[in-house]
């Protein structure tokens, strides 16, 4: 009996887009990139399944769906990759943000 696999969300390059304009440091970067790396392996994996024709598994969705997820994917990994997060070394330990026109 065949596996039907899950299907690949269509909000899933939105949430990618979304976590990386928050990224503010390379923790965040690591985790984001790593999410986005993870489910481009899986987009790939479910296209080669539909071009071998697998005998094992179901692929919910067409391969022209997820192509188009595929290329947005790789855009997405390009974008957190372009995200610039400061060092935290650099960065001072407590940094207070003043109302302007405060004079202390």
């Amino acid at each position: 009996m065949k596996k039907k696999l899950k299907k690949i969300s269509y909000d899933l390059v939105a949430y990618i887009q979304i976590e990386t304009e928050a990224i503010k440091d390379s923790n965040d970067k690591m985790m984001i990139s790593s999410y986005c790396l993870g489910k481009l392996e899986l987009v790939n994996w479910y296209i080669q399944l539909l071009e071998t024709g697998s005998e094992k598994y179901v692929v919910p969705q067409s391969k022209e769906y997820l192509e188009g997820i595929r290329d947005q994917l790789i855009e997405c990994h390009k974008a957190i990759m372009k995200v610039k997060v400061s060092n935290s070394h650099e960065r001072p330990i407590i940094d207070i943000k003043y109302p302007k026109g405060y004079e202390g």
